[in-house]
């Protein structure tokens, strides 16, 4: 239990904090982190870096080898370094707490009513790119540890914050690499987003990323039989798909999700679409993406499977039709056992400090849980900041969130594992 006057130290800090806090998320969205490519991450990084040694926590930034980038990340990110920091308060306890949030973001669209890059103050909330998606998230692990420093206070565990990138590109040369080079080895971990409010995600659903190219034969546009036409066998090809899925969507995941639609699997074909060279020659090929999220009960060798038969099917009934698809992302989901400490600490703090009963659940869309549950076999809950508009041009958070987040983080490390 966390006494009254802790808890109440704690908030008064962070409401007396509460335009630093403010300024912090804007500093830190003012740094246009877009990815891809990855501009502005040594600055940004430098900067976080700065506020970590302020706050009293040792510091170390980590380059992912070139190398090693080039393996995992597409070209147009290959000029932009990738880099982590991991920052540390060692408080000689038997074990360690791990915050992560992300510093890349999305880019911006062109139908930003204001600057996306200067975030701005309407009412109870705060505008701007990164507000929600998370830079928010990283303001608020920061003051937390300001907070406990502040008030006095000796967390239970040995905390350790991280601030990685390449989160909206997959994650794997941000907190994929820290974790799977085991760089951190956490016992139990919380990523500052995926469940707000009163809902604590303690893990999401899986995906699947594919691309898939369809060949064709090239030839004049006046005479269609000259050649194969890859966009058309690429509809119909689009067509099976959706037909297949059809059927799989039928299936209903046991598992209490965020919103009732998270509890069946979904198909999202076309992300990223095109081929063809000129109005009037007959396409060669054909490319479309899709976006294929998996309950819990599923897994990533059986969903492949589906595309890939589905593809064995058209090319038994059509000798003409050729097509491959490659993988461009894929894990199963990231879940941590409900009844497993860290989702019992996260639920007597968020309902302590907002005053009414939490909930866990998972969470529809992926973060970098799944790379601590899967790769570090570690304890891991989600939660951060209140908000909205993530990705779109109305992104922004609830200010009030900032410091009730930062003081259920603060209250966490001081819950005493057991």
């Amino acid at each position: 239990m966390i006494d009254d006057m802790i808890r109440r130290n704690i908030r008064q800090y962070l409401q007396s904090q509460r335009n630093e806090m403010i300024e912090l998320t804007q500093r830190l969205c003012a740094f246009p982190t877009e990815n891809p490519p990855g501009r502005d991450f040594a600055p940004c990084v430098d900067f976080l870096a700065s506020e970590a040694r302020s706050a009293g926590l040792k510091t170390k930034i980590v380059k992912v080898p070139s190398a090693i980038q080039k393996s995992l990340t597409p070209p147009e990110t290959w000029d932009y370094p990738r880099l982590d920091l991991i920052a540390r308060w060692d408080v000689r306890a038997p074990k360690i707490l791990h915050f992560n949030g992300h510093y890349d973001v999305v880019p911006a669209s062109a139908d930003w009513k204001t600057d996306p890059y200067k975030p701005v103050v309407k009412g109870k909330k705060l505008y701007g790119r990164g507000t929600s998606d998370m830079k928010g998230c990283l303001a608020a692990m920061i003051y937390a540890v300001r907070a406990l420093k502040a008030c006095g206070l000796k967390p239970a565990w040995n905390m350790e914050l991280s601030f990685t990138c390449d989160e909206e590109i997959g994650g794997e040369c941000g907190a994929g690499y820290i974790v799977k080079n085991k760089i951190v080895r956490p016992d139990a971990a919380v990523i500052c987003e995926g469940g707000s409010g009163d809902l604590i995600a303690y893990g999401h659903r899986g995906v699947f990323w594919a691309d898939i190219t369809v060949f064709g034969v090239s030839g004049h546009g006046s005479t269609p039989s000259s050649g194969v036409n890859a966009f058309e066998k690429g509809m119909r090809l689009a067509e099976r798909i959706c037909a297949m899925h059809e059927k799989v969507s039928a299936l209903e995941s046991a598992y209490i999700m965020s919103n009732p639609e998270y509890k069946h699997p979904s198909l999202t074909m076309g992300g990223v679409a095109g081929g063809g060279a000129k109005v009037n020659t007959i396409p060669d090929r054909f490319h479309f993406t899709i976006d294929r999220r998996l309950l819990p009960e599923e897994n990533i060798a059986q969903v492949k499977r589906e595309f890939e038969a589905v593809i064995r099917e058209m090319k038994k009934e059509d000798k003409r039709f050729k097509a491959k698809l490659e993988t461009i992302e894929g894990f199963n989901a990231g879940i941590t056992d409900p009844q497993s400490m860290i989702c019992k600490i996260a639920q007597e703090t968020v309902s302590g400090v907002l005053g009414r009963k939490a909930k866990l659940l998972l969470f529809g869309a992926f973060t970098d849980l799944h790379f601590f549950t899967n790769q570090g076999r570690c304890p891991t809950i989600g939660y951060g900041i209140s908000g909205n508009g993530i990705h779109s041009s109305r992104e922004h958070l609830d200010i009030l969130s900032l410091m009730d987040t930062a003081a259920v983080y603060a209250e966490i490390a001081l819950r005493m594992p057991r």
